[in-house]
């Protein structure tokens, strides 16, 4: 087992769809599909960066997705032992979701406002003209996908209200926003991994572009974000805190190589 971990976001991170590619998708690497129509795109230099990082780090997928959502992405390269799913209220490993992992995650939100209630209150507040649907995660969260162009200015600012006086916390990501329990992060589920493989923190990278990377971009060594997303909309910096000079799927490939020089264990430091 390597040495190092690098936590890598996946959309928009790693894999972009074709509209937020930046590119033609015709020279990319298709990786995911959707009831047989192509959804998601790689680099096919980011797809040979990932597999020199391999050589030198566990590369751990880290995602806001569903399992299932996750699931339909398919890696070039070697399997992964780690990933995490649903913000981090799934570690999946060898590809089954770990049951003692959810059992903490359940202890952990069993004392904040219950899901069912949470969705109610989203779709008691929605208008038909602007919310296009409302959904529960993985029995964890819940999103709402949304019109941009219609829905209200102060949404988030709105559900904020009630969620974090009730232990959950909202965000928004393009045409998605997210109400999330506060103990469900992707920092918690990478320090599991971390802890389980014995990586040292100061062997641990990231990378990631939504405010729901934040905690883990936070508390790795270093992170990289790239110059577009919802925390470049934010101008969100941290003293780690590297950001591309590309944006997107350019931004991809700058990257893994920068988690390729970071996870080079010549020095012993990232």
């Amino acid at each position: 087992m390597s040495d190092a971990i690098a936590a890598v976001d996946l959309d928009r991170t790693l894999i972009f769809s074709a509209a937020s590619a930046g590119v033609p998708v015709e020279g990319l690497r298709c990786v995911e599909h959707l009831d047989d129509r192509p959804l998601s795109y790689m680099s096919p230099v980011t797809v040979d960066l990932l597999d020199e990082l391999d050589e030198q780090a566990l590369v751990v997928p880290v995602t806001t997705r569903t399992v299932a959502q996750y699931r339909r992405v398919r890696f070039p390269g070697r399997p992964r032992p780690f990933a995490v799913a649903a913000n981090g209220g799934e570690i999946l490993v060898d590809g089954a979701p770990d049951p003692l992992w959810r059992k903490q995650i359940d202890a952990a939100v069993s004392g904040s406002l219950p899901v069912a209630t949470v969705y109610e209150r989203i779709v008691a507040d929605a208008d038909p003209v602007w919310l296009r649907a409302a959904r529960v995660a993985d029995d964890l969260f819940c999103y709402a996908v949304i019109d941009p162009a219609t829905a209200p200015d102060d949404l988030v600012e709105r559900w904020r209200v009630w969620a974090e006086a009730d232990g959950w916390n909202v965000s928004r990501q393009g045409r998605k926003v997210y109400v999330m329990p506060d103990a469900v992060t992707k920092w918690a589920a990478v320090a599991e991994i971390a802890a389980r493989t014995g990586v040292p923190a100061d062997r641990v990278v990231a990378a990631g572009d939504g405010a729901l990377d934040r905690p883990v971009l936070e508390r790795a060594h270093r992170a990289i974000r790239p110059r577009h997303g919802e925390l470049e909309e934010l101008s969100w910096h941290h003293p780690t805190l590297s950001v591309s000079s590309a944006s997107g799927v350019a931004a991809s490939e700058e990257i893994v190589a920068t988690l390729l020089t970071w996870t080079d264990d010549r020095d012993g430091n990232p």
